[in-house]
């Protein structure tokens, strides 16, 4: 008898975050699609803050162009805007989490909107998070970088039972692109 076949680290990612209460949509590495994703994901919100994009400035790029987009917010705009959209520098499949490197916005667009947008690389989800780490991947990058691990929207549950969205995106939707 054959042994069942192993998820791939895209389909465990995806699960993994699933599980975290993350919401994960495929999307085809083409740059109008992804945007697409980003307006259907965003859809009714009135003011969405987006980080520059590095591995996929085309995308970051296209998406300010949508409704209610900020790409130089100021203080105001920033403690009032109801989303953010990122690029995660990666993935840990095996725990779902996300990697988001610090700076050029991402730190507020990730942390501070009610609803957390996060373009994920495909080809930048490692199996563990030690695996991020490795300087002959993408740990080259990793091991120069100040990085922020994201496992679902923000909960606690120092004063009882689990509560969501207490000190940070009350959801987290990713989009793995390619």
């Amino acid at each position: 008898m054959a042994a069942p076949a192993q998820p791939s680290l895209v389909e465990l990612f995806i699960a993994q975050a699933s599980e975290a209460a993350a919401t994960v949509e495929r999307v085809p590495r083409e740059v109008q699609e992804v945007r697409a994703a980003i307006y259907r994901a965003t859809d009714g919100v009135r003011s969405i803050v987006i980080a520059d994009g590095e591995v996929l400035p085309g995308v970051f790029t296209a998406a300010r162009s949508l409704t209610g987009a900020l790409s130089k917010p100021n203080d105001d705009q920033l403690s009032t805007a109801d989303a953010g959209v990122t690029e995660a520098f990666a993935g840990i499949a095996r725990t779902g989490s996300i990697c988001i490197a610090m700076g050029s916005m991402r730190a507020q667009a990730s942390l501070l909107m009610p609803l957390h947008v996060a373009v994920l690389p495909a080809e930048r989800i490692v199996a563990r998070p030690r695996d991020l780490f490795d300087p002959k991947g993408i740990g080259a990058e990793a091991l120069k970088r100040n990085l922020v691990f994201v496992t679902g929207p923000s909960a606690t549950a120092d004063m009882g039972p689990l509560v969501r969205g207490v000190h940070g995106p009350h959801r987290l939707h990713i989009l793995v692109v390619g």
